[in-house]
């Protein structure tokens, strides 16, 4: 009896040693996945390499000189106060802070929506400021509306006034058909939203028709279209149908990521494919996907609009207001000063 039992103590001491080997070994594999995947990621995908400094040339009156962009300059430790250089002013960005130019084509020409995205991935914040696109900038000794830029010298005229205008340098630009929020909504399941004003607009020319009713409801692609390119629904026009693009943007990032949608990824990434034009890289992409993850869009998102006022036919900005919203993203080491905004007035 005393043998067997010794025997069946020697099975059981053995079946463990083989089961926490075993755990061992699933746990070690693991591990060595996690480390192998992280090294990959780092190097498939690592953070954007951006020029810490950028600099302001002066303005020429006429000319492309008006519409030039922020250019690097040679790597220097951040000062206080901006360099001042012979052929411009010098500012110092701040690390892991990122800017975007999302552009909305129009079907009948010219660009239907703007806005400046920046991603601050160290404090997990963003800022979406819409550009109405009545505002008046002067391009090659014109003055023009904002929204007719692309179509006199393509996209990167359309970045580099917006960079110019704003003293901000445009690290990416992401260009959508509007169609793809159609596709989207509809890919989704529509997407519920909080409608500010009763709808009805027929433009034939277009093919256009809006009629949705005010309030809270599901919007299907077709229907968040026209909420997404209604204008004349609003007493103050462009600036009202910006707040609600904001608004209504928000609710789609909110609504789309979620765990029901995690097999329609693959259809969401054709959808994306087909309508959007960008200079940004996929590993890019994936970079900036992962600093989101976790993000809080009630709270880590701000929106705003370029301060202004119409006075016909433009949208004239507010230099001061202007100064104070772009200080307040914290681009830059230095807070900006007035004369480095290239704002127009006709």
């Amino acid at each position: 009896m005393a043998k067997r039992q010794q025997v069946h103590r020697k099975k059981n001491s053995s079946g463990a040693f083989r089961f926490f080997r075993g755990l061992y070994i699933t746990v070690f594999a693991f591990s060595l996945v996690i480390v192998v995947g992280y090294i990959a990621f780092r190097i498939w995908a690592p953070a954007p390499d951006v020029d810490d400094q950028v600099v302001f040339h002066p303005v020429a009156d006429d000319g492309p000189g008006d519409t030039a962009a922020p250019s690097a300059e040679p790597t220097a430790a951040p000062s206080a106060a901006p360099s001042q250089e012979p052929d411009g002013v010098v500012f110092h960005r701040r690390d892991g802070i990122y800017t975007c130019l999302l552009i909305g084509s129009a079907d009948m020409g010219g660009t239907d929506t703007m806005m400046l995205g920046v991603f601050d991935t160290g404090n997990k914040t963003a800022s979406l400021i819409s550009l109405p696109r009545d505002t008046v900038v002067r391009v090659k000794g014109e003055n023009r509306k904002l929204n007719s830029v692309q179509s006199v010298g393509g996209t990167d005229l359309l970045v580099s006034t917006v960079s110019r205008m704003l003293a901000v340098p445009v690290d990416y630009y992401v260009e959508v058909d509007t169609y793809a929020f159609r596709a989207i909504v509809d890919k989704i399941g529509g997407v519920y939203f909080d409608v500010p004003v009763n709808m009805d607009y027929d433009d034939p020319y277009q093919d256009l028709h809006i009629h949705i009713k005010k309030g809270y409801q599901l919007l299907n692609g077709k229907q968040a279209l026209g909420v997404m390119r209604c204008r004349s629904c609003y007493a103050s026009a462009d600036i009202g149908r910006t707040q609600t693009q904001r608004k209504f943007l928000t609710a789609l990032a909110k609504q789309t990521v979620t765990l029901s949608n995690v097999d329609k990824v693959p259809d969401l990434i054709n959808i994306l494919s087909s309508y959007v034009t960008t200079d940004m890289q996929l590993n890019r992409m994936v970079w900036f996907a992962t600093q989101a993850v976790g993000m809080d869009l009630d709270t880590a998102l701000t929106t705003a609009v370029l301060p202004g006022e119409w006075i016909s036919p433009y949208y004239e900005l507010d230099d001061e207001g202007v100064l104070e919203l772009i200080n307040g993203l914290g681009l830059y080491e230095e807070e900006l000063s007035s004369d480095v905004l290239n704002i127009c007035h006709p």
